[in-house]
């Protein structure tokens, strides 16, 4: 009798633990995820483009940059969401799908221009997006790992910012 109790328990609590470490399926925290993965794989999708594309050796190579870095960081989220047993997309939303579209039909002095202003943009609405998951996410692990997040992103919109900055006064080079 003993021994079932004891079986009955540790079952009991295997899925009280289960459960505790899952994020609630409509949750701030797991839509932050969603978008957070989407906006990720945009920024890498659209970095391969200019890495191939870019007119210019700057943009090549922020291109280059966006790569590494988002897919560094997007294999985080895909860690910390799995240990959280959400499942993240592993394709573009048809919003972000649209952006890459449009970047892609582009070419030379405009796709550079494109690419940068989409740069800009992208990382703007990221920093909102992880600012409120910091300040207001429920999750501990998500609301600590946006936030830490947070200064390289900034660095990537100043980037971003800066070579924009070049090719509309003309100082750019390549």
């Amino acid at each position: 009798m003993k021994a079932i109790l004891l079986s009955a328990t540790c079952v009991l609590l295997a899925a009280l633990l289960a459960f505790s470490n899952r994020v609630d399926t409509d949750s701030p925290d797991k839509k932050f995820v969603m978008s957070a993965a989407d906006g990720g794989m945009l920024e890498v999708k659209l970095g391969e483009l200019a890495a191939k594309k870019a007119a210019s050796a700057k943009c090549r190579d922020f291109g280059k940059t966006m790569i590494t870095d988002h897919t560094k960081v997007n294999g985080e989220l895909k860690a910390l969401a799995a240990k959280k047993q959400i499942s993240i997309p592993t394709g573009l939303s048809a919003a972000k799908q649209q952006q890459y579209d449009s970047l892609n039909a582009m070419s030379g002095e405009k796709f550079d221009m494109l690419y940068m202003n989409m740069m800009i943009a992208s990382h703007e609405e990221t920093i909102g997006l992880f600012q409120t998951e910091s300040n207001k996410g429920q999750d501990p692990d998500f609301r600590k790992w946006a936030d830490s997040k947070i200064p390289a992103l900034k660095h990537h919109l100043e980037m971003a910012k800066r070579l924009l900055s070049e090719k509309t006064t003309g100082t750019a080079g390549n």
